[in-house]
Formats: structure tokens, sequence, C-alpha cells
């Protein structure tokens, strides 16, 4: 009896099946999204300019993806994305500007 509940009966080729599929995941989707969305929103408070913070966010998120340890405390189900702004916002992960190198070609 267990079999039949796991392989799906024969259907006829004349009618599609339709398969349903719970609407209770997405609703944990939604409320993920908006997580993030308010930790970008304070992270932007630490780094003001939004093409440096994903620069930095990005840089990270490769970093943790490599194996790096988080510098905050970090749940089974935060994402890389998460866990970088996280370290933004509580001051852990910061950033320095390099120099501008003088183009060699304006010389010439």
């Amino acid at each position: 009896m267990l079999v039949s509940n796991i392989i799906p009966p024969v259907v006829s080729s004349s009618t599609p099946s339709i398969l349903h599929f719970p609407t209770e995941s997405t609703r944990a989707v939604r409320s993920l999204r908006n997580m993030t969305t308010q930790l970008l929103q304070e992270a932007a408070q630490v780094i003001p300019n939004q093409q440096l913070l994903i620069n930095v966010v990005s840089r990270r998120v490769r970093q943790l993806g490599l194996g790096h340890r988080p510098l905050v405390e970090a749940t089974p189900r935060s994402s890389l994305t998460d866990i970088a702004l996280r370290e933004i916002i509580a001051g852990k992960l910061t950033y320095e500007l390099a120099p501008e190198k003088p183009a060699a070609d304006a010389a010439a």
C-alpha cells in the first residue's frame, strides 16, 4: 500500500493531469524576501552608496560560499546574502576605497 502512495497511478494519455502544490511554501518565500529587503534598507544606512554596498555584499557572499565563517550568528535558513547584510549592519564588515591610479594613456 505504501508504494501506491509514492508512485502516481497510471494516467490515460487523453486527459492531462494537473499537479496541485501547497500554497504554504509561497508565504515563507514572501516573508524571507521582506526580511532581506529590510536588511538591505538597514545596510544602506551604513553604506549609503548603493553600488558600493552591492560590491561589498557580493564579495562577502563569495567569501562565505568558499567556506569563510560568518562574523555574526547565522541560522541554518539564513542565506549568504542575509549573513553579509547582517555583518554590515553589525559593523563587523567594512570597506576601504583604493586610491585611483593615474591613467598611463593620458601621459602619452
